[in-house]
């Protein structure tokens, strides 16, 4: 009886072994499901927030860029891990399709998650893979025909093969084959009857071309019925006009016709004088402000201004035309009727003699430098402006009929419509009714720019500070904004000699014709883009010029850094008043590569010497730093603080400059956006090739100030501010002005090369004071190692003990030398970089510490003392350094 018992007991034994290694393989597949299904997670996250900054970044640089702190970060969600994977998968391999290949990986740790039987799932495997290959070749054979671009859709793979395809059977029997292929693989993944599918498509396809036949048959009935009601309402008014007109004539008293007179019932008094007092009194309905809405005259009906106004050869008076144009557009439509236009002309500025404001009467830049006479370049200098071009109230007619017509054809209504006529473009002002969605207008864009045959339209919804949409349609005559129009506002006058900005800039005009000025000081750097001949030199002209008459040279210096070798030559002649150039250096404007980046490190050595100065007078900006010189506060503190004028670098094409030395350029431009605004020393650069290897996400992050002109695709457009709208912009100086967030259109002022030879000639002709001299070039990472005699002078007064300290720890850190030596980041990364012209320290190697090139400190000693190689000097014995 025994016996039976322990076999029990031994089967009981057995059963639990099975069932514990069988929970145990189940909880394995559980696992492995799981992390699958987390991998698969991950591995989309990388994808789906792939970045281009991310790849260019690790085209030029390695992984340890995107770890530093900073604008170089990584833009992934997953960080540099994710962007090194999504550039493998995206870039590299298939594109965007790979997310179908790690949804079946999803699938594949959903079903061992849940221990369930893979039927179908290696078939959808193979056919994902497909699915994923095909696409990515057919994205590929699209990428190389459309503007574009879709290589993120096809990867380089897809772009290969598809290249290879094509040149086996054509670009035809490439799209075939490729359309084909897909189609096969949603056909076995759908896995129905084809012939089926087929019927059930066209029935449903026949029931929707009937519904929508019927539905526009009756709209096209209703239309032609609105319309027709339309066109008698306009009859009738048009003869109540006339009447009118005729009688308005007949009632008033015949004078002696004046020459010249053309019908301009909008356009603002530019130079002219004013009509004499008498005519005005003559004429019935009052005088109205040119800078507001035209009103209604009380005794008149709503009226248009149709063609037969302007049909008799005698001239019209202007306060006739007024009324007429008040009566047009200033009253309400009645109910049902379309919306009155009301159109709002240019704003009238109060001007200034420029001549006579004089200016700061100061005659020397620095104390020990001599006392100059100097005389701001006059206003004639420049070319007056024409008589600028005249409204035309038929053309503002015509598109707001068709405006209104073409979004009546979606059955979108609108019920207030104003027009705001501008320099370059007219903005039209559109009030929908209420219910109607801004995103229904919005996505009409290109059908309005074809229904208006413009050659290109913009739309701001809404308005910021308006409850209205606007559509910006150039104008067919347009007038030429000459840079004398803006610098005789009074406005310029009191900002720039009158001290009311720091560095005015003339940008152009608005839309509504106001003169827009900002302060360089304030932006405090500014980035211009556009394509070639879209106006981006002649605006950099403008700017250069405006300073020029704003400021004295004593206030005022320029950096020119000219690739091109003929865009800034011009102003060589302005050495001796507003050039600023390293004291070691040749010609006033830099032309030469390998001297722009040498250039830009002296700018940045300038920037830290005041950084210096201004921490030792206590303050904390360049202005109060210069009150601080005037009142002799500064005078115990010694020779060296003197009066700091500021310095404006423009570099006028960054693309040759990227191209040829990105790494040296970048950096310091990088470094004095980020730090030069409060010691004076602000950055102009243009570029006409504006992509996202020349101007980079480190610049862009630190330029929040910047100009697009016109663009040739909307990709370059958002390179350069953000957001589409800079390709719609008709060019010759019509651009786009964006503030932080705020984007306004403008019209920038023209001025001529012999305006520029002519005001840089009357400057040079004068008395000056000699160059502002920077710091001197130093060599780039090109130079010798081991120069321990190299600009000894300039060394601070911690070089040694940083020395010391750098050679005891063996780690060549920034940081380090802040805590041991108790100084500012600044000042150790000067420390450091002396180190290095010395061959201390090693050179920068991203976020690692530099590499000590000295092993101890009798080398260290006898290097200083006059040794100029490392390896010259005996190795000592091992020293261990005290923690």
């Amino acid at each position: 009886m025994s016996t039976p018992r322990k076999r029990s007991t031994s089967s009981k034994t057995r059963k639990k072994k099975a069932s514990g290694g069988t929970t145990s393989q189940q909880r394995k597949l559980e696992i492995l499901g799981l992390v699958l299904m987390a991998l698969a997670l991950l591995l989309s996250l990388a994808v789906v927030t792939h970045s281009r900054a991310d790849d260019t970044i690790l085209a030029r640089e390695s992984i340890d860029t995107l770890m530093e702190p900073g604008d170089n970060r990584a833009e992934n969600m997953l960080g540099p891990i994710g962007a090194v994977v999504a550039q493998s998968l995206v870039t590299d391999l298939l594109g965007f399709p790979v997310l179908l290949l790690l949804g079946v990986l999803f699938a594949w740790g959903y079903v061992m998650l849940r221990q369930k039987t893979p039927i179908f799932l290696p078939l959808f495997t193979g056919l994902a893979f497909a699915g994923a290959f095909f696409l990515a070749c057919l994205f590929g054979w699209i990428d190389a025909r459309v503007d574009t671009p879709l290589d993120l859709w096809s990867g380089a793979l897809g772009t290969g093969v598809a290249g290879w395809i094509e040149g086996l059977v054509g670009p035809v029997g490439a799209f075939i084959v490729l359309a084909v292929a897909v189609i096969v693989v949603v056909l076995l993944v759908y896995d129905r009857d084809i012939q089926s599918s087929l019927d059930r498509a066209e029935g449903a396809v026949g029931g929707i071309t009937a519904g929508l036949t019927g539905t526009w048959a009756s709209y096209r009935e209703g239309a032609q019925e609105r319309k027709e009601l339309r066109a008698k309402a306009r009859e009738e008014r048009q003869k109540e006009r006339e009447a009118a007109l005729k009688e308005r004539r007949e009632s008033k008293p015949k004078r002696e016709p004046k020459p010249k007179r053309e019908p301009k019932p909008l356009a603002p008094a530019r130079a002219a004088t004013p009509p004499p007092a008498p005519e005005r009194e003559a004429a019935p309905p009052p005088e109205v402000p040119r800078t507001q809405t035209r009103t209604s005259a009380p005794e008149a009906e709503p009226q248009d201004v149709s063609d037969r106004l302007f049909a008799n050869a005698q001239p019209v008076d202007e306060s006739l035309v007024d009324a007429l144009v008040g009566e047009q557009f200033g009253a309400g439509a009645a109910s049902g009727e379309e919306p009155p236009l009301n159109v709002h002309g240019p704003i009238e500025e109060e001007t200034a003699d420029l001549d006579a404001a004089g200016g700061d009467a100061r005659g020397k830049v620095r104390p020990d430098e001599r006392e100059f006479a100097y005389d701001y370049p006059s206003i004639e200098l420049l070319e007056m402006p024409g008589e600028g071009a005249e409204i035309d109230l038929d053309e503002i007619e015509d598109n707001k009929q068709i405006l209104l017509d073409k979004l009546e054809t979606y059955n979108i209504q609108i019920s207030e419509i104003d027009a705001v006529v501008g320099p370059t473009v007219t903005r039209y002002e559109l009030t929908p009714a209420p219910g109607v969605k801004i995103s229904r207008i919005t996505a009409l864009e290109n059908d309005l720019a074809m229904a208006l045959a413009a050659a290109g339209i913009r739309i701001i919804a809404p308005i910021p500070g308006k409850s209205s949409i606007g559509v910006e349609i150039p104008n067919r005559s347009r007038e030429m904004v000459r840079l004398r129009q803006t610098l005789e506002k009074k406005k310029f006058r009191d900002a720039g000699r009158g001290g009311g900005m720091a560095l005015p800039v003339p940008i152009g005009k608005t839309i509504e014709g106001e003169t827009h000025l900002m302060d360089l000081a304030k932006m405090p750097h500014l980035l211009i883009a556009g394509a070639t001949g879209s106006g981006k030199s002649v605006g950099l002209n403008t700017l250069i010029i405006g300073l020029l008459y704003a400021k004295h040279p004593a206030d005022l210096k320029f950096v020119m850094v000219d690739p091109k070798k003929i865009e800034l030559n011009g102003y060589a002649t302005l050495l001796n008043h507003f050039v600023a150039m390293p004291e070691d250096a040749e010609d006033p404007i830099t032309t030469d590569f390998a001297q722009a980046a040498a250039v830009l490190r002296s700018c940045e050595r300038e920037m830290e010497i005041r950084y210096d100065l201004l921490a030792e007078a206590g303050v904390r900006g360049i202005e109060e730093y210069n009150k601080k010189v005037a009142a002799g506060e500064t005078a115990d503190l010694g020779k060296k603080h003197r009066h700091l004028p500021y310095i404006v670098v423009v570099v006028d094409e960054l693309a040759d400059l990227m191209m040829t030395s990105a790494k040296e350029v970048e950096a310091p431009i990088a470094r004095l956006a980020q730090m030069a605004r409060a010691v004076g020393v602000h950055l102009v650069l243009a570029t006409q090739r504006p992509s996202v290897d020349v101007i980079t996400g480190l610049i862009k992050a630190n330029f929040p100030s910047r100009i697009a002109y016109q663009t040739s695709s909307k990709i370059d457009s958002r390179t350069i501010i953000d957001g589409g709208g800079a390709e719609q912009l008709v060019g010759n100086g019509d651009c786009l002005y964006m503030n932080g967030s705020r984007i306004i259109r403008l019209q920038g002022p023209f001025v001529s090369v012999g305006e520029v030879e002519r005001i840089a000639d009357f400057i040079g002709a004068q008395d000056g004071s000699g160059p502002y001299l920077l710091p001197p070039m130093e060599p780039g990472s090109d130079a010798p190692e081991g120069s321990a005699g190299a600009n000894i002078d300039d060394r601070d007064d911690l070089f040694e003990d940083a020395a010391r300290v750098i050679v005891r720890s063996q780690q060549g850190s920034v940081s380090l030398l802040q805590r041991k030596l108790s100084v500012g980041y600044t000042r150790a990364a000067r420390l450091v970089d002396q180190l290095e012209d010395a061959g201390i320290v090693g050179e920068f190697e991203g976020s690692k510490a530099r590499e000590v090139l000295v092993g101890s400190e009798s080398q260290l000693d006898a290097l200083l003392a006059g040794e100029t190689n490392v390896d010259d000097v005996a190795p000592d014995v091992p020293f261990d350094f005290p923690s």
